[in-house]
């Protein structure tokens, strides 16, 4: 127990000396209050049913999750990534302490965090509480042990994707790929075909419980996010419960099993080449593969951007095989989106299905994107090879343009996965035509707009694990934040305030031209255009600048 409390010291401490961790708790600490004064009543009249009070603590709930998912991900990933870089983890593994109390101190460690994450929110729910309509141990006190258990889960994928990569950078984006892919993603097959009765239908019913948010709308008395759908009869809760239990007890077992001296000397294999095989082996890899992994690349043609290429080369999943897995995963996911889109217009609409694919573009687009391009420059500044590119014969303009093609041709392969599911839209409801062309357009947008704001945010930070937190944040707060205010339209925001901050959000424009239910009465077309194209010209313009700036000589 010793080991474990000299472990905890060490890394907690570390971590409140941290500015990055007091801008995460005032950040945290000032959108929770600003829920509660959004809400907080105007006039002297007392609210007995407490409608209001449950209200505040419904959105205190949500921004607690987003911030959960948002922050937690980012100190345990990269820890343990960083003694190994450090060559801090082989004294630690060299010293009395044994494999489980250095992983039980820095989860202890990751824990009090979470729990100074979770108790600047609590003057926030006091006042909810106040406004009455919640009880201290039914309501309020549950919904911290459920968000506890939640954030220990967050802590644990950290700590367990943390074994396995060699950067940060890596670190960073398989953990929010992992945390998005348990939390989000099994939310919305069945968002797409509910209440079937089919043995893929109940199979999609029975994959939602493994993400956090239908418990957490079951403990808020909540049908769905919105407001539709049908009551879920499970206790949602329970079964979260158990999977996040049975996942931290096997994923702690992996990872005290993983800590180990094989952490710091991971041998590469050094592989072999095609063309170095013999003839019959070369001639059955032509057969076998449309673009063979092991075959010696060609020279990079004087018309083909270098840069593009050695981002592609150099990136994880750059390389030519692994975009043709992505094309044929995004094809697979087309297929779905088609069916969704064939058989949702049975009982929902076309809007309806129409709107669940843009919500789920734009969070795929939300997900990848930071994990392209926050690396962009602050990885090669963290890396030191800036200094090569600043040796080439290359202007600014070359590495930069040869930075966000490579960004930008993976974008567009994504963007291709939901063609055939707005062709199926146009073939079952032909008068959407427009309204398609239209939503694509705003696709687009988003997804320049999310490259150039993950770029520019890149050209500020010397750090990959900063620059993407950083651009994470300013996208959830982009595309989601400003949906909060549409939510609250009407009360306390009016008409035009909620038209005006729509505006800024490609996706809003998005739902608004598939004429989504709540979107039908706002005019975003084609202002939110504009918007995003100076929005995206101004932050070409920045990352020109830093560009250049940090190209030139010292």
């Amino acid at each position: 127990m010793s080991g474990i409390g000299v472990i905890l010291g060490r890394e907690l401490l570390a971590l409140l000396r941290s500015s990055k961790v007091l801008a995460i708790l005032l950040t945290v600490s000032v959108s929770a209050a600003f829920v509660v004064l959004l809400k907080w009543p105007t006039t002297a009249i007392v609210d007995l049913d407490g409608a209001r009070g449950r209200e505040v603590f419904r959105w205190i709930t949500y921004a607690m999750l987003a911030a959960s998912i948002l922050a937690v991900p980012v100190f345990p990933s990269t820890l343990l990534v960083r003694e190994v870089r450090r060559r801090t983890l082989e004294l630690l593994l060299n010293s009395p302490l044994s494999r489980s109390s250095i992983y039980f101190g820095k989860l202890l460690a990751m824990l009090g965090f979470v729990v100074l994450l979770l108790s600047t929110t609590v003057p926030a729910m006091a006042a909810a509480y106040l406004m009455g309509g919640l009880t201290l141990t039914g309501d309020i006190l549950r919904m911290y042990a459920f968000l506890l258990v939640v954030c220990l889960q967050l802590i644990v994928i950290g700590l367990l994707v943390g074994t396995w990569s060699r950067n940060t950078e890596s670190a960073l984006r398989w953990s929010y790929g992992v945390t998005f892919g348990l939390t989000i993603v099994p939310w919305f097959p069945d968002a797409l075909f509910p209440g079937g009765t089919s043995p893929l239908a109940k199979g999609m019913a029975l994959l939602k419980l493994i993400s956090p948010i239908p418990g957490l709308l079951q403990m808020l008395n909540q049908n769905s996010l919105s407001g539709t759908g049908l009551m879920e009869s499970r206790d949602a809760v329970l079964y979260y419960l158990c999977f996040a239990g049975l996942f931290i007890v096997a994923g702690s077992a992996v990872c005290i099993s993983r800590l180990s001296h094989a952490l710091l000397d991971r041998s590469r294999s050094q592989g072999y080449i095609t063309d170095d095989q013999e003839g019959w082996i070369q001639a059955s890899r032509r057969l076998l593969y449309i673009v063979d992994p092991q075959k010696r690349s060609k020279g990079i043609p004087w018309l083909v951007n270098p840069v593009m290429v050695k981002e592609f080369q150099c990136r994880e999943f750059g390389r030519m095989h692994w975009l043709l897995r992505l094309v044929a995963g995004c094809a697979v996911l087309s297929l779905l989106l088609t069916l969704a889109s064939a058989r949702g217009t049975e009982s929902r609409g076309v809007e309806y299905t129409g709107a669940l694919i843009i919500v789920l573009q734009v969070s795929l687009i939300v997900l990848l994107t930071p994990g392209l391009a926050a690396g962009m420059i602050a990885g090669e500044l963290e890396g030191g090879s800036w200094n090569l590119l600043r040796a080439t014969p290359l202007g600014p303009a070359r590495i930069l343009f040869g930075k966000l093609v490579s960004v930008l041709l993976t974008l567009a392969l994504l963007l291709c996965a939901t063609l055939p599911g707005y062709a199926v839209i146009m073939l079952i409801k032909p008068i959407l035509q427009p309204q398609v062309v239209q939503v694509l357009g705003c696709l687009v947008a988003s997804a320049i707009l999310a490259m150039l704001i993950s770029a520019a945010v890149s050209s500020l930070f010397r750090s990959t694990a900063i620059a993407t937190t950083v651009a994470y944040g300013v996208l959830i707060g982009l595309f989601g934040g400003t949906m909060l205010v549409w939510v609250n339209r009407d009360a306390p925001f009016g008409h035009s305030m909620v038209e005006n901050t729509l505006r800024l959000n490609p996706m809003a424009a998005a739902l608004n031209a598939m004429q989504a239910q709540g979107f039908t009465s706002y005019n975003l077309l084609p202002s939110a255009w504009y918007v995003a194209g100076v929005s995206s010209a101004l932050l070409l313009v920045l990352l020109f600048v830093q560009t250049l700036r940090l190209t030139r000589p010292d």
